[in-house]
């Protein structure tokens, strides 16, 4: 892409005919397109431009999600699900509310500052967009699509320009999800909300509920706590279980709910809405809970309780019609390559099954149009989980429970935010975790929770996939001052849990290349030539006796390495080493053994 800004590449949206944007010429649209994609969130884009790295020619339609300004941007476009709570978690972080208020600011000019905020976040995100799919002679054509068969899709365009036909050799469907409705919640979007209705939302509240125990529950909790209202969290069953079932390590699912009550977000665990009363007369929400929980008040009432894919709710894409076969969730169905039973159909990010993250529909629709055009990539069966809470979590690979789960014999290295000198100053509160092997040493899991974790967690997905050891980080230079450190004093305090740490690796490894440990222990050997040399049976070897049993191997070992042998095993000071200490470090030598004939394999 060369050097340069975005802001300087990328400045504005440009416009199509007419000065508008989102509109493709009716020549251009009466052309063959090798790839028509649906959907313009972060998949529907990726695929798209994947298409035109690959030389191809490539339309998408996208169905606007927000009003048109006056060019027809719609700031929606090529943003993620969560792109409003991005924006405002931003925003809450960066306003002062209280301090705004304490300047004589109410609260409406409070809540159209925060609202600028989050539309020019977005708007920069939507023209950054459009001026990069510009750039790679994307078609963006705004409008409803519908499936029509052998590769056709009629294009009901926005602002009355009328229906159209258009034809794609291949065709890639990213229509996304939309949030789960609770049955009974009176969704009006003015008082009561989804996660995606809530950026409609009018007014700063002073109180909100918020039912759901998720992700999007607990961001938005934080979010609305930043900006000055009460916050109570309904959970049906218990915070610890519905993090546990995302696969977030136990230590970071105690730090952030810690952190919730650290904030005043009052947490009801096995509690859900009963009924939604009379409002107030000022229009505010009186909701009666199950049970004796007694009756809650509310500004405001957010349900994040899931998502679904859109594919019924886009009725008018007929996926049905054109022979895509849906799974009872709604999902589509579709093979290891992401086609579905439709020869050349493909689709990709919420619309299948799957993580349901913006970065995985990204690689999905990245890898269906790859096979589309035969050159087919791998899947990915782990990818790296990015959470914008406050604080940020970040996670990829396994957690201790789940190596051990797979037969693994784990170890954990823990560093606090404050072992680092960028931590102590400027974030203290976090954690970085390092799941490793003991017996191999290679890192198997990266836990990160506090600031830029979703950031750093990069660093460790690529330590994760590299197969890199703890002794790794630990011989690894970072910049000074930095949160990486945090690698180091995690790899530091993992060597500070196994028996034969960093410090012993030159030793065994000297051993290692002459003495056949296994052979000697399975044997006995091991066993009676310390038996032999300890002739006044004290359990234990100087130096020198040691020196002799080594060499009584039939090796030569040269007497330094006896010296730091006792050096680093003798832990009471008493100047020798016992027969446990002793087939000890032939385990370990046996082990080292079997990990050299498996990487000779």
């Amino acid at each position: 892409m060369g050097g340069g800004s975005s802001s300087a590449k990328y400045a504005a949206a440009e416009p199509g005919p007419g000065g508008v944007v989102g509109a493709v010429a009716d020549d251009e649209l009466a052309k063959r397109y090798d790839l028509v994609v649906v959907g313009g969130g972060p998949a529907g884009v990726a695929g798209a431009l994947k298409g035109a790295y690959l030389g191809k020619r490539v339309l998408l339609v996208d169905r606007p999600k927000a009003p048109l300004d006056a060019r027809g941007v719609d700031v929606a476009f090529g943003g993620p699900t969560g792109l409003f709570s991005k924006a405002l978690r931003d925003t809450a972080k960066t306003l002062d509310i209280q301090a705004l208020k304490a300047q004589g600011l109410d609260d409406e000019v409070v809540w159209l500052q925060v609202q600028k905020m989050c539309l020019q976040l977005a708007r920069n995100n939507a023209e950054t967009t459009v001026a990069l799919l510009k750039k790679f002679r994307v078609g963006y054509q705004q409008g409803t699509a519908t499936l029509l068969g052998d590769g056709k899709v009629r294009v009901d365009r926005v602002g009355g320009a009328g229906c159209v036909d258009v034809a794609g050799a291949k065709l890639l469907v990213c229509c996304g999800s939309v949030p789960m409705r609770v049955g009974g919640v009176p969704f009006d979007g003015r008082r009561v909300f989804d996660a995606d209705s809530i950026n409609t939302l009018g007014f700063l509240p002073k109180s909100v509920v918020i039912v759901g125990s998720g992700i999007i529950a607990i961001e938005y909790a934080m979010i609305f706590r930043k900006l000055g209202a009460a916050v109570t969290m309904l959970v049906r069953s218990s915070m610890t279980s519905a993090l546990d079932r995302i696969g977030l390590d136990g230590d970071l699912t105690r730090i952030l709910v810690q952190s919730l009550k650290d904030e005043a977000v009052t947490i009801m665990e096995g509690t859900s809405v009963d009924a939604f009363l009379e409002p107030k007369a000022d229009g505010s929400l009186r909701i009666k809970l199950k049970g004796d929980a007694g009756d809650l008040e509310a500004d405001a009432f957010l349900a994040a309780t899931g998502r679904v894919p859109n594919t019924a709710a886009s009725a008018a894409l007929g996926l049905a019609e054109a022979g895509v076969a849906l799974g009872k969730k709604g999902h589509v169905e579709v093979d290891g390559t992401l086609m579905t039973a439709v020869d050349g159909l493909y689709a990709a990010g919420d619309a299948v099954a799957g993580p349901a993250l913006a970065s995985t529909g990204v690689e999905q629709a990245q890898r269906a149009v790859s096979h589309a055009f035969g050159t087919a990539v791998e899947s990915i069966d782990q990818f790296p989980v990015g959470v914008w809470t406050i604080p940020e979590v970040g996670f990829f690979g396994l957690t201790r429970a789940a190596a051990e789960q797979a037969g693994r014999t784990v170890k954990e290295g823990v560093a606090g935010y404050d072992m680092c000198l960028r931590g102590r100053v400027f974030a203290p509160d976090g954690l970085l975790k390092l799941v490793f092997d003991v017996e191999s040493r290679e890192i198997l899991g990266v836990h990160i929770i506090g600031r830029d974790a979703c950031e750093l967690v990069h660093y460790g997905m690529d330590l994760v996939m590299k197969r890199a050891t703890i002794f790794d980080v630990i011989g690894t230079l970072f910049t000074a001052v930095t949160f990486h450190e945090l690698f180091k004093e995690a790899a530091l305090d993992g060597n500070s849990k196994l028996d034969f740490g960093i410090q012993w690796q030159e030793v065994l490894m000297s051993l290692g290349t002459q003495l056949p440990a296994k052979d000697l222990l399975e044997s006995g050997e091991v066993k009676r030539k310390f038996d032999a040399i300890d002739t006044d049976k004290s359990g234990g070897l100087d130096e020198a006796e040691l020196l002799t049993v080594l060499n009584s191997f039939g090796q030569d070992v040269p007497a330094a390495v006896a010296a730091n042998i006792i050096h680093l095993a003798d832990e009471d000071g008493n100047g020798v080493i016992d027969i446990h200490e002793f087939e000890k470090i032939f385990h370990v030598l046996a082990a080292m053994e079997a990990a050299a004939g498996k990487d000779k394999k």
